[in-house]
């Protein structure tokens, strides 16, 4: 029982610091929307940098790494939301590329596609909070019933694992988290 509270502590940890970091780019994203006219270049590929890292965050969070694997090994009563969930992640990760080439683009071109990649990082944010939102309502609640003590249990040592690895070190950037602020945009980060 111990064990099932600690790991779900902890993923609702992370789950809040997924939240904190995607509310700050949403709110960043809707900034560029609002001042498009007179971004820059290098303004817009740094917000689009801390997509990168905020994909690469949901990539290692404890819940994506551990309890979703021991789910799938436990039982397949769970796997059509872990199919729905696994392809807001894929269109996320095909909204990303599709931004990056959008900016190669841009900083070749000119402004001709800044409305395009806006609407992409912002399609991005929309499908990465629906996630968000999906493991909080469906997930978490499918976790406590679907696994056993032994499971939890195994979940738990693997947290703790990988946390003595960690060694003291950070195991993700988001707390840092800063953009650059333009002349109309605040700096913002993530406390």
């Amino acid at each position: 029982m111990l064990t099932a509270t600690y790991s779900l502590v902890a993923i609702a940890a992370e789950q809040d610091v997924a939240h904190r970091f995607l509310r700050k780019l949403q709110q960043h994203v809707r900034n560029i929307w609002q001042g498009i006219q007179n971004i820059d270049f290098a303004f817009l590929d740094s917000a689009f940098g801390k997509l990168v890292e905020f994909d690469e965050f949901c990539r290692k969070r404890k819940l994506t790494v551990y309890v979703i694997p021991a789910l799938r090994n436990a039982t397949r009563e769970a796997d059509a939301l872990l199919a729905e969930l696994d392809a807001l992640s894929e269109a996320g990760r095909i909204l990303l590329r599709d931004v990056r080439e959008h900016l190669t683009e841009a900083f070749a071109a000119g402004r001709g596609t800044l409305h395009e990649i806006c609407s992409a990082m912002e399609s991005y944010c929309e499908r990465l909070h629906t996630r968000l939102v999906r493991e909080e309502e469906e997930l978490f609640p499918m976790l406590s019933r679907l696994l056993s003590g032994e499971e939890w249990f195994g979940i738990a040592a693997q947290f703790l694992s990988d946390d003595a690895d960690a060694d003291g070190r950070k195991r993700y950037p988001l707390p840092q988290f800063r953009l650059p602020a333009s002349p109309s945009m605040p700096n913002l980060t993530a406390n």
